[in-house]
């Protein structure tokens, strides 16, 4: 491969999440995680708190949509240096410019820098401490204090993370002549390293009623079926590329048994692999997984891709296939969020999630401006994504809540815990009277309904009422 087009193809990238990044409404989940921000904590009821330090580094000067996803940006950019230079110097410079691109050009870690969620900061500090334990264990001792960092930061910023760093605890078990690691003091003080450093979670946990535990246990024990089993996989399969979900799905599997037999190259990341990916299997064919749970398997299997084609001394069919593939994704949905040209329904559509809220945020200033009475009242919803959406953008001034009337508790739950006899401005998602919620109020009149449409389509609906006097969850008027 030329170093040239390598350079070229990304800048490229760049550009486009810039462009992105820059001309782009923000999503709701993103609106979510910047409330996280305004409230700082060790922790949350949906994740650890590393992705609302990110958010609020970058927003110090500027309370944009762009800061709030430039950290995002900023964290692939640090892996796609990274990963080349760690490629370039243990393997060659083949592997270096394969493991590069194949962050850089891969729809799964182009989603991680356009959209800022905890899982951006997981691939940062999971990645480098995967590549820094590597480094540890074979050839520079040094460095395993700052992996046992890492690897601290990246449970930190998502709990999954500890799938792969139950791997990396085991891996001189089963690795040859890496038994001596369990005697070394080092290794045992980087993993009290990795634990103290997301203490600070487990001890926010422990002061909440294990809220993340709960919350989280009863959302990854939700049950699912053969069905929802096939449809994850298979969605990831088309969301990471063809070559890259066989060198981390399939290959792991068929070389586990063989682990003694392979060189230190291919057994390491092999391992920290396959422990990860036969939880991820096992769980997901009895309880029904959200597609970005199972990242983990993806980031060490992206070096598993880039050593093993990087071997090949001819130029790679199969990597060309796995990049032409992920850029062409990144094009096509690139294009459809600015330009829509799929024939596919609104539903379907994903690139929807970046419109969905304009219309809703120029109908409630008007609703407003035409009723004075309702000024100061406090607007909610009973989902987290519509309240974060005007919290951001509309910026009122009593904050917009979640009320989690039969919904599950969130970010608001914790923040506005004191609203009790508060009349609202309520926003609900569809047409319709939010009957399920009539006994938790006084009294509910309708405002108005309105519809958000793009490209001459409808892709969501909204009704807008007057709640008065909250009497909370458990109280019935």
């Amino acid at each position: 491969m030329n170093f040239r087009f390598f350079v070229v193809v990304h800048f490229i990238l760049l550009l486009i999440r810039i462009y992105i990044i820059s001309k782009t409404f923000i999503i709701d989940d993103e609106a979510y995680y910047h409330m996280y921000s305004k409230h700082l904590a060790w922790g949350y009821i949906d994740h650890g708190p590393i992705v609302a330090f990110l958010i609020k580094i970058f927003s110090i000067f500027s309370d944009s949509g762009f800061s709030l996803r430039f950290g995002a940006v900023l964290s692939t950019c640090i892996l796609s240096i990274s990963t080349y230079v760690f490629g370039k110097f243990y393997f060659n410079q083949k592997t270096g410019m394969y493991l590069s691109l194949l962050i850089s050009a891969n729809l799964l870690f182009h989603i991680n820098s356009t959209i800022i969620t905890p899982d951006a900061p997981l691939s940062l500090f999971l990645i480098l401490a995967i590549m820094g334990y590597y480094i540890s264990y074979h050839y520079n001792e040094k460095l395993i204090y700052i992996s046992g960092f890492l690897l601290g930061m990246a449970i930190l910023s998502k709990i999954t993370a500890v799938f792969t760093a139950l791997a990396i605890v085991t891996y001189p078990l089963i690795a040859k002549d890496l038994k001596y690691w369990i005697y070394k003091k080092e290794f045992h003080l980087s993993f009290l390293i990795a634990f103290i450093v997301s203490s600070p979670f487990i001890i926010w946990n422990i002061n909440n009623d294990f809220a993340f535990i709960r919350y989280q246990g009863a959302h990854a024990t939700e049950e699912g079926d053969l069905e929802d089993f096939f449809e994850l996989w298979l969605s990831l399969a088309i969301l990471v590329g063809p070559i890259l979900y066989y060198y981390s799905v399939i290959y792991p599997l068929k070389k586990i048994r063989f682990l003694k037999k392979l060189n230190q190259n291919s057994t390491y990341f092999i391992y920290i692999t396959a422990v990860p990916l036969i939880y991820f299997i096992t769980h997901s064919i009895f309880s029904k997984f959200e597609i970005n749970w199972p990242a983990p398997i993806f980031l060490s299997g992206l070096f598993i891709v880039g050593i093993k084609l990087g071997q090949i001394k001819s130029f790679s069919k199969k990597i060309l296939l796995q990049i032409g593939y992920s850029a062409s994704l990144i094009i096509i949905i690139t294009v459809q969020t600015f330009k829509p040209f799929l024939p596919i329904n609104s539903i379907s559509d994903v690139t929807n999630r970046y419109h969905i809220y304009k219309d809703l945020l120029i109908e409630i200033p008007k609703i407003l401006r035409e009723s004075p009475e309702l000024r100061g009242l406090r607007i909610a919803s009973n989902n987290y994504q519509i309240p974060s959406i005007i919290n951001f953008y509309l910026k009122p001034d009593l904050e917009a809540t979640c009320l989690s009337i039969g919904y599950h508790e969130t970010l608001y739950s914790f923040i506005h815990d004191d609203i009790i006899g508060e009349d609202f401005l309520f926003i609900k998602p569809k047409y319709g009277r939010p009957d399920w919620m009539e006994s938790n109020f006084q009294s509910m009149s309708f405002i108005k309904e309105f519809t958000a449409i793009r490209d001459n389509n409808i892709i969501a609906k909204y009704s807008v009422w007057h709640l008065k006097n909250y009497l909370g969850k458990e109280n019935v008027y």
